[in-house]
């Protein structure tokens, strides 16, 4: 099933806050144009820095073109802001800031180039007014203007490789604000297509960017505008051509997208934003005349069944979320969608041509953006019941039940979330015959008086979780303020915003939501950890030893197979605490890993007397030649820590492996700390800063006596 992503808003330009009274500061700017443009052309063109920063086209650039095309049309869009606040004339402003500058490099990168710009462009304009009142104030908007350029990347930022044409420089332009406004702090590249399509899509400058950058989302826009020449010539030849001939035609184009995406997918688990298509362009006559039909019966039957065929490749790739732009084409108006954003008299002359479309697509986009910062690293979704899974208090009597809602929670229930139920109430007046969810749904059922923060962390203690992969979804602003205050990384969401289901939603395509059996099953198992460590804190009075043999622990150790590779790459993907190195390895290289000469991939089952844990393990080896073997990465599901199962793994890959000696990598992160000892408590040494080593199998460890281990 695929999500559509519609924007029901038609959001004006907002009006900046930061506001100067432009009198007579823009006559004095004015009157310095022509001193400010070539001011900025000295340094926004020298040598030294393009060279530098490898700036490409502007060394290329006559003095005259730069100054006609770019760098006055650039300062006509700070004059419009200035006087009129708009926030269309900063959007696009800074926007054409990145032109020259090296914008698909690091976000440090970037903010160094403009570290040497900025402070010598602002005092060409603050030259112009150097000994009026207004100098002081000017200089202040100026860096709020300029701040964004400057900006350090944060650790969380999200990075988003947008494919196409002009149409995503046009989200671009107005998805930095939007993202700011939500902060979304954002790192967003544009790659395009190439303008030479022969029996396939070359997607070689994808592949080379990705390689150079893990972008963390792609978005794709195959057809709206003319990025593609097959395309472009079928709709201008569309209403020449019979029903059976756009439809092959649409097939041919069809087959392009699905091979190209295809590609892409083998090399990345980020999340696609597919854009159907709404049309556009239109012709000269029917962008004009608003009583005949934006689009032709022949063009409408084109964008109908590319929008069908793009559905159904959607359906069967995993992680994509569609940017109905179809949709939101509609209701923003197909016509003012081709508006310009700026006004000729402005644009006339510059490279700029940006439409208003960029906007509302770029709130769908926001929204995106928004659900995946706050839930793309979700494992556990803590639920309030009165007033959020139904409407009322249950115990005061009759309810109306969100029973959208419960269907959602299960789907992410089935995804691989784990629910918590999280309810201040007496759980003799929960009524769950009246309920689609029910107890079983739920991994831990705190329902009771005690305070939701106090439930919060002993249910990281009885899941083994940390609590930022915990989001919480109750209706009291003030519950969310107590649990903020004690957990204040934990996100908390209200249900009584519609934006709460729709991000929820989204997390469905979201590489930490998959429906495998594994997932399905995850539930259960963490049930079943939960009584686990009931258990060991009723044999308090016991030995080590002989509180592990009261599990009867069972070990299903063996060589990985095809059949795994989805558990596999999940738990590498998902796991930090007992992850050796964290390398997060695609389900491609684990695939290669096990089919080549110079690795293998070793996983292990366990099971104990509440039942099974699943496929807990991956083992990563890399063989050195003779009978040595480095263990590359060891990654450990959390459920499994704590039984003595990381001993018997590292014997029994050293056993078949019938390696004589071992080293093991270890690569401290802030989150990998369960797994620092994991070499240095069997018999390995440390070599050097990340590297640890086992001589001889006369210091190996021993499987402990109270796992069974099965051939």
């Amino acid at each position: 099933m695929v999500t559509n992503i519609a924007d029901p808003r038609q959001k004006p330009a907002g009006q900046e806050e930061i506001r100067i009274h432009p009198d007579g500061v823009l006559k004095r700017l004015r009157a310095k144009r022509s001193d400010i443009v070539n001011s900025w052309y000295k340094t926004q063109f020298d040598s030294d820095r393009l060279r530098r920063y490898a700036i490409a086209g502007g060394s290329d650039l006559s003095h005259t073109d730069a100054n006609i095309h770019f760098l006055a049309p650039l300062l006509e869009l700070l004059f419009a802001y200035l006087q009129t606040g708009e926030s269309r004339y900063r959007d696009v402003y800074l926007d054409e800031r990145l032109r020259y500058a090296p914008h698909k490099a690091d976000p440090k990168v970037r903010q160094a180039f403009f570290e040497e710009v900025i402070p010598a462009d602002e005092e060409a304009l603050l030259k112009a007014i150097a000994g009026t009142d207004q100098y002081q104030d000017l200089s202040v908007w100026l860096r709020s203007l300029h701040a964004p350029l400057l900006e350090k990347a944060r650790k969380d930022t999200i990075r988003l490789l947008a494919v196409g044409d002009c149409l995503l420089n046009e989200v671009r332009v107005f998805l930095y604000s939007r993202a700011a406004d939500r902060n979304i702090p954002l790192d967003m590249r544009c790659a395009y297509f190439s303008a030479s399509v022969g029996k396939d899509l070359a997607s070689v400058e994808v592949e080379a960017m990705m390689a150079a950058t893990p972008f963390d989302v792609i978005a794709f826009s195959f057809f709206t505008y003319e990025g593609l020449p097959p395309y472009s010539a079928l709709m201008r030849e569309s209403d020449k051509l019979s029903g059976p001939e756009i439809r092959a035609r649409v097939q041919s184009l069809i087959g392009l997208v699905e091979s190209y995406l295809a590609r892409v997918r083998e090399k990345t688990d980020a999340p696609f934003l597919l854009h159907n298509i709404s049309g556009l362009p239109l012709t000269g006559l029917r962008r004009r005349l608003p009583f005949v039909p934006p689009l032709s019966r022949n063009r409408r039957l084109v964008r109908d069944e590319l929008n069908i065929g793009l559905r159904q490749i959607a359906d069967g790739i995993p992680n994509v979320l569609l940017i109905d732009e179809c949709e939101i084409a509609e209701r923003f108006g197909l016509r003012n969608a081709t508006v310009e954003a700026i006004p000729q008299e402005l644009s006339r002359d510059a490279y700029f041509h940006t439409a208003r479309f960029g906007e509302p697509l770029a709130d769908a986009y926001a929204d995106v953006l928004a659900s995946f910062r706050d839930l793309r690293k979700t494992k556990v979704l803590f639920v309030d019941f009165d007033n959020t899974l139904w409407n009322g208090v249950m115990a005061d009597g009759a309810v109306e039940q969100y029973l959208e809602q419960h269907k959602l929670l299960r789907r992410l229930k089935d995804a691989g979330v784990l629910l918590v139920a999280l309810s201040k109430n007496d759980p003799r007046n929960i009524r769950w015959n009246e309920m689609v969810l029910q107890p079983e749904d739920f991994a831990v059922l705190k329902i009771n008086w005690n305070l939701k923060a106090q439930s919060i962390q002993e249910t990281a203690e009885e899941l083994d979780l940390g609590v930022d992969s915990f989001v919480v979804i109750d209706d009291s602003a003030q519950e969310r303020a107590l649990i903020a205050e004690r957990f204040p990384r934990l996100i908390a969401l209200d249900p009584t915003e519609a934006t709460t289901w729709g991000a929820l939603e989204l997390m469905l395509r979201f590489p930490n939501t998959r429906e495998t059996e594994e997932s399905r099953g995850r539930t259960e198992l963490y049930r079943a950890q939960a009584e686990r460590r009931r258990s060991q804190s009723d044999s308090s009075g016991l030995d080590y030893g002989a509180m592990m043999a009261s599990l009867k622990l069972r070990v299903k150790f063996r060589k990985a197979r095809t059949a795994d590779l989805e558990r596999l790459t999940e738990l590498v993907q998902r796991t930090n605490q007992f992850n050796t190195t964290t390398r997060r390895y695609t389900r491609q290289e684990i695939a290669a890993f096990m089919t080549g000469d110079d690795h293998e991939v070793y996983t292990a089952e366990v099971t104990d007397k509440f039942g099974s844990f699943g496929l807990v393990a991956v083992v990563v080896v890399a063989r050195q030649g003779g009978s040595a073997i480095t263990f590359e990465s060891f990654v450990m599901s959390c459920r499994a820590m704590g039984f003595g199962l990381e001993q018997a793994f590292l014997r029994l890959v050293l056993d078949a492996e019938s390696a004589a000696g071992a080293r093991g990598l270890f690569i401290p992160t802030d989150r990998n700390a369960p797994s620092s000892q994991l070499f240095a408590d069997n018999g390995f040494h440390q070599s050097d800063e990340v590297t640890w080593t086992l001589e001889n199998m006369s210091s190996a460890p021993q499987i402990p006596a109270w796992i069974t281990v099965e051939s």
